[in-house]
């Protein structure tokens, strides 16, 4: 996304809805940049955004963004990112979890930044805090190792049937993200 985009996007002051849909426009175009199929189900009832299909490889994806202005104070403490929704008054917070969804995939509209996150790395999270910046941040940066990580959402390069097993734990995440 351009810098234009970004700033124009500020200064229109669009409400989070409409933020949230340029995040998962921008989302579609960049996956399939990355040769990944993306496929966008209808209606809202489903906990994820998208299907993703990289050979015979299918993922769900849950997309969560942030637009806020990179230079304040707030975003040089990293870029806050609200990873867990809201289910009403009544209900409070809904994490999600590997029975809903596979990734949450996090942009940072600001620099054009992606973070591919297994969704079993978040654990009960409401926010985490990312850093495009840069490991060696004053809160840490526990999410950097998932930075611009797409090979996560892509079939192995052998593909077949190991390429589908199941992410126990996020034992194949882990080790696709070191490969």
């Amino acid at each position: 996304m351009s810098q234009h985009s970004i700033e124009t996007l500020q200064q229109n002051h669009h409400g989070p809805k409409r933020r949230g849909e340029l995040a998962e426009l921008a989302f579609m175009y960049r996956a399939s940049s990355e040769g990944i199929s993306v496929a966008k189900p209808y209606g809202d009832s489903h906990p994820y955004d998208f299907l993703v299909q990289h050979g015979r490889r299918l993922l769900r994806i849950q997309v969560k963004s942030t637009f806020k202005d990179p230079n304040t104070k707030r975003s040089r403490n990293g870029y806050q990112v609200i990873v867990a929704r809201v289910a009403g008054k009544a209900k409070g917070i809904h994490y999600y979890s590997r029975d809903e969804i596979d990734f949450v995939v996090c942009f940072i509209a600001p620099v054009d930044v992606w973070y591919i996150i297994p969704v079993e790395k978040l654990g009960r999270r409401h926010a985490i805090r990312l850093f495009p910046q840069g490991k060696g941040q004053p809160f840490g940066g526990l999410y950097e190792d998932y930075r611009e990580a797409w090979k996560l959402l892509k079939e192995n390069e052998g593909g077949g049937e190991d390429s589908n097993k199941d992410q126990k734990d996020g034992q194949l995440v882990d080790q696709r993200i070191h490969e």
